[in-house]
């Protein structure tokens, strides 16, 4: 994947992990939870920059990238940072409203940073194998 396209991916899944932060601190403003839980958020946040510039941006060669390994990724840290976050506000009327918070930054991850790395990662494969097979075709 080309180097300025994984830096506006990491910059798109910034925001939206900002937003959740963000969500979260004023759901949460004045209550004991808000360290504890903006404690896990960055953790999170940590974590997914850390896979998004492993795999989109130290990647060499375009065969290297696998969408589906990174997406499952993600969506393992998403989903520990809901029940981490769920563990910590289970039993307070904020687990809900911070549920949702998680569950639409989650879903605008997916659409938005995952569908397109997905599409062009087909496009990519596909260019790869006509690629590969007119090359068979000369040989």
């Amino acid at each position: 994947m080309k180097k300025p396209l994984g830096a506006a991916i990491l910059i798109g899944s910034t925001l939206i992990w900002a937003s959740v932060i963000i969500g979260s601190a004023a759901v949460l403003k004045g209550t004991e939870y808000k360290e504890a839980v903006s404690r896990i958020l960055y953790y999170g946040v940590i974590l997914h920059v850390m896979l998004l510039n492993m795999m989109l941006l130290w990647t060499k060669k375009k065969s290297e990238f696998k969408s589906g390994l990174i997406i499952i990724l993600s969506a393992l840290i998403w989903g520990g940072v809901m029940i981490w976050t769920s563990t910590v506000l289970k039993g307070t009327p904020f687990k809900d409203e911070i549920r949702n918070v998680i569950t639409g930054a989650t879903s605008a991850h997916l659409l938005f940073i995952w569908a397109p790395i997905g599409i062009l990662n087909q496009k990519l494969k596909k260019k790869k194998k006509i690629e590969d097979q007119e090359i068979d075709k000369k040989e």
